[in-house]
């Protein structure tokens, strides 16, 4: 076939090989309109009669049409040999079929381009998808088919049509707008709103483009205008989108800021001799921009970066000067003072910055200070520490000079009247429990910069799933100190991550010293914290040392008994209090002290100090000895704390036990060590295992069970039964049911052989709950019907069993008893007070109300399920909270607010190994599934995409602020949020349910 080029999205066009053809006659160009509009299908004879004749076709069209084809033949295929068949216009029984490519008509074309936009976008790519959907609407140069524009039969195919072409539009604004080219839209919005009222996308567009392009009032006016035109020509309001924008936009929310845009950066003006930068600033994204904020303050010219060497005070003003110059009419200058020796030489080099070499015997600062008299100008003097007797000069400019600005990098402050101080502090850390995902580890301001130096030595580097851990303690045992990332950083030209964690879990020393510039005792870290321990006297090195022991930042208490005997020191009548001690290592900077939110006095030290400490400890005459006490001591935390988790203190319980998570683990990993206790490791696990359900990070502590498990295969019922369920529970958790179910037997036998029935109880309900997700509804609804028949079973495990016995009616059809048992539940379970199990009974009883088809109760249930997780400040169930109350947006058509909640939640399954069971899995599947399909490839996609990056904190967030303006959500405020279900004069006493 030769080349052909049919244009129908317009005026019809046709070009074979490579030369235009006329299509004159109206009915010829009918013919081929209707083989276009419908290519590589098979038209009817028939239909295509109708379209011609309008209707009213002759007694025998065959003939007539066979000579339009004939025609059409001939002008689409001049090259082709008499006799030969028409591969281009075939006869098929019945009719004709146009045989076209994407690259031989336009309406394939715009369908190739629009496939190829929504695939970019779902693969991130959102330049590229905005370019695939800009070049499909491109292709229309008028009304699509006008030739077809008065047939009637052809009115539903030229309106689908048109009804694309509005939505490869509307997809192309989403994608635009999420590119920050707003601006570059306003035009060919306004236009297509005024040819379109009825489109409440292109209105949504509309307002979010005014907005960002600083209109706020005119963004104002669209949403009224549309409001209007709704009412007065429809009748109906504007869509949840439209009326949810409205209220962002009057409350100017931040959520509606552009997203960095590509631009042109202006020239700068007259004075710029910013050194260009050796190492990119990274991770101090913060910290720059509270620097720059401190010359916005009421009379602020003097700010002075101060903090210790390495934490990058010279690169943060480098970059904050950068900034700042842009807004200083006569730009910015740079004096190094490194080389200086002497205060008398600084004043000449700020002379010489500005040009001013040849004063011919004036005084510098004399002819600085008037040339700077009538200057905006930012002056950065870096590296003032040594020089602090020039203090006079930056005094004398200030006073001479009232637009001048200036910033000093120096180890302490100058001691100015009119300087503000910007301590610098090493970078932020990446949370330990629970990790963060991948994505979001990335911009961790000290992963980044771990990540960055990295790349300088192995170009393909990067975090993932399988390294996140690794490089998340890495950044914590380094401190978040630039200097000793970079040092480690440039470790992995020949080791791989994982092996660097190795060597420094051992030893810092591991770290050479990689630069000569600095003093032999900051060469290491080893050798900064070692020469800061030289100058401890005895006693204070004692507890240095045993400060080792501790994983994160104990309690004052905790240190006192743990750390208070001082074997091999003076008597214990003559022995310093640990309180004196302490306040001695403090003024050492080897410590902090600090109050927590709780009211608890607590010690921080850096980790690589710890680290110090840590080393020492081994070298103490009985170093088992404090690691056992260490144990001991939070085995009694956990006994007296962890069972208030299942009560009305819940949330003050959950918030001590999460407060020292780091130390009660290190316990329970010394318990299942080689010198460890196997009793201490059963009490530890039968104690803290809903704690770890409770957060939802559950696989280490999981695998530390089973660990102690298999060391006590003899241990006493007693000890033996809660440890046994516990680990079970987790199991469960974590999807593995067999070896759940396995457990929880064991459980039962023990509890049974203990004569323990509250914890036979409580095990028949696990099991029972494990049985439904094995298919077994039968031995399901036998178990929890034992389970709330007994005599001694506690109140929690009667609500939990009416939750399974409700989740088997729901599950069977019957949704009248599942709501009924779901109330009885409820009615159990509120005056316990216990959030978790509140949280559960809600979303049942939600998704009973949901089916009846009452989404506004089933979304109140569940945004009271979400603030009951919130209050408790667990995670746990959270997730499975928000797949639900995604369901239920999907009924209201809050169809993008549902993706992104869907998308966050398998983000955060998918980090943390947390699998569906089969019911939940396939309640998932089929939200996804229809929502899927409600929004559309392109806006699923973006908003999958955008979901991907939130955290479930975020998510919750967004629900509590993002919403139209009412009071759904009134009782989740700051302070109501602590009081959730408290009760005055309420006294329950908390317990385990066993």
């Amino acid at each position: 076939m030769g080349a052909l080029w049919i244009k129908s999205l317009g005026p019809l066009e046709v070009v074979a090989d490579g030369a235009p053809v006329g299509v004159g006659s109206g009915k010829l160009r009918i013919v081929l309109a209707c083989l276009a509009l419908r290519a590589n299908s098979v038209v009817a004879t028939d239909f295509l009669a109708e379209a011609v004749w309008d209707g009213h076709p002759p007694a025998q069209p065959g003939p007539q049409l066979q000579v339009y084809v004939a025609n059409l033949r001939r002008l689409l295929e001049p090259d082709r040999s008499r006799g030969v068949a028409s591969h281009r216009l075939a006869s098929r029984p019945g009719g004709y079929v146009l045989s076209a490519t994407a690259d031989e008509l336009d309406l394939l074309q715009f369908r190739e381009h629009v496939a190829a936009g929504e695939l970019a976008v779902q693969a991130g790519n959102l330049a590229g998808g905005a370019d695939s959907l800009r070049q499909a609407v491109d292709l229309f140069q008028g009304p699509a088919f006008p030739d077809l524009a008065d047939v009637g039969l052809l009115g539903p195919d030229l309106d689908g049509l048109e009804e694309a072409r509005l939505d490869a539009y509307q997809d192309l604004f989403d994608v635009e707008l999420a590119l920050g080219r707003h601006g570059a839209l306003m035009g060919e919005l306004q236009r297509l709103v005024q040819q379109h009222p009825y489109r409440e996308r292109l209105w949504a567009s509309l307002v979010l483009a005014l907005y960002r392009s600083d209109r706020q009032a005119d963004a104002l006016a669209a949403c009224r205008e549309a409001r209007s035109i709704f009412a007065a020509d429809l009748g109906i309001d504007p869509g949840a989108r439209l009326q949810e924008l409205e209220t962002l936009v009057l409350r100017q929310d931040a959520s509606l800021a552009a997203p960095a845009a590509d631009g042109h950066r202006r020239i700068r003006p007259r004075l710029d001799n910013l050194p260009a930068e050796l190492t990119p600033l990274v991770g101090r994204d913060a910290e720059l921009g509270e620097v720059c904020s401190l010359y916005r303050s009421e009379g602020c010219r003097l700010v002075t970066v101060t903090g210790p060497g390495g934490t990058g005070k010279t690169r943060l003003a480098l970059a904050a000067a950068a900034q700042l110059g842009e807004r200083m009419a006569d730009g910015v200058g740079w004096v190094n003072l490194a080389p200086l020796t002497q205060a008398q030489q600084v004043a000449g080099a700020i002379a010489a910055t500005l040009g001013l070499e040849d004063w011919g015997g004036e005084d510098p600062l004399k002819i600085a200070s008037r040339f700077l008299r009538t200057r905006r100008l930012l002056l950065v003097l870096d590296n003032f520490e040594h020089l602090e007797e020039a203090w006079p000069v930056v005094l004398d400019m200030l006073t001479a000079a009232p637009d001048l600005r200036i910033l000093t990098t120096s180890r302490r402050r100058l001691g100015l009247r009119a300087e503000y101080e910007y301590e610098l502090a090493p970078l932020a850390l990446p949370p330990l429990d629970p990790p963060l995902p991948p994505s979001q580890l990335r911009e961790v301001p000290a992963v980044k910069l771990f990540l960055t130096r990295g790349r300088a030595v192995r170009p393909h580097f990067d975090v993932d799933s399988g390294n996140a851990a690794v490089i998340t303690r890495l950044c914590h045992r380094l401190d978040g100190l630039p200097l000793a990332i970079e040092l480690a950083a440039a470790r992995l030209r020949d080791i791989s991550e994982a092996s660097l964690l190795d060597d420094l879990e051992l030893s810092l020393a591991s770290l050479p010293a990689a630069f000569r510039d600095l003093p032999v005792r900051q060469r290491t870290l080893t050798a900064t914290i070692a020469w800061s321990y030289e100058l401890l006297v005895n006693e204070e090195r004692r507890l240095f040392d045993q400060l080792g022991v501790f994983a994160a930042d104990p309690t004052v208490a905790a240190v006192g008994a743990i750390c208070g005997r001082m074997e091999g020191t003076k008597p214990e009548s003559e022995a310093l209090p640990s309180e004196v001690l302490l306040s001695a290592l403090a003024r050492h900077s080897l410590l902090r002290r600090y109050t927590d939110s709780s009211g608890s006095s607590r010690v921080s030290m850096l980790h690589s100090i710890r680290e110090f400490a840590r080393g020492r400890l081994c070298l103490l005459d009985n170093p088992e000895a404090v690691p056992h006490r260490h144990a001991a001591y939070y085995l009694g935390l956990a006994e007296r704390v962890s069972p208030q988790l299942w009560g009305q203190v819940q949330v003050e319980a959950f918030q001590l036990l999460h407060a020292d998570a780091p130390d009660l683990r290190a316990a329970l990993l010394w318990a299942a060590g080689p010198d460890g206790s196997t009793d201490v490791g059963l009490r530890l696990v039968g104690q803290l295992w809903h704690y770890w359900e409770l957060t939802g990070d559950v696989a280490e502590p999981c695998e530390t069970a089973l660990k102690v498990l298999a060391g006590a295969p003899d241990a006493p019922p007693e000890r033996s039964g809660p440890a046994l369920s516990g680990t079970a529970t987790m199991c469960w958790i974590l999807g593995r049911n067999e070896e759940a179910t396995d457990l929880h037997r064991r459980a039962l036998q023990a509890f049974q052989a203990a004569r323990n029935e509250r914890g036979e109880a409580w095990t028949t309900v696990c099991l029972a709950v494990q049985a439904s997700e094995r298919n077994d509804p039968d031995s399901a609804q036998g178990l929890a019907a034992t389970a709330l028949s007994s005599a001694q079973a506690s109140t929690y495990t009667r609500a939990a069993a009416l939750v399974i016995l409700g989740r088997l009616a729901f599950y069977r059809g019957d949704h009248a008893r599942a709501r009924d048992l779901c109330s009885r539940s409820l009615d159990l379970a509120r005056p316990l007070g216990d959030r978790w199990l509140l949280g559960i009974v809600l979303t049942n009883l939600a998704e009973s109300m949901q089916q009846a088809g009452e989404y506004d109760t089933a979304e109140r249930l569940l945004h009271e399920a979400v603030g009951a997780a919130l209050a408790l400040g667990a995670q746990g169930n959270m997730v499975g909270f928000l797949e639900s109350l995604a369901g239920v947006y999907v009924e209201q058509h809050r169809v993008e607010k549902a993706i992104r909640i869907l998308s966050a939640a398998e983000a955060y399954r998918s980090d943390r190994g947390l699998p569906l069971n089969s019911p939940e899995h396939r309640l998932v599947e089929a939200i996804i599934t229809k929502v899927r399909a409600v929004a559309g490839p392109i806006r699923f996609g973006l908003a999958w995409a955008a979901g991907q990056s939130l955290t479930l904190a975020q998510v919750v967030h967004e629900l509590l602020n993002v919403r139209p303006g009412n009071n759904r959500n009134e009782f989740i405020t700051d302070a109501a949020v602590h009081l959730l279900f408290e009760r005055s004069g309420e006294n329950s006493v908390s317990a385990a349910p066993w």
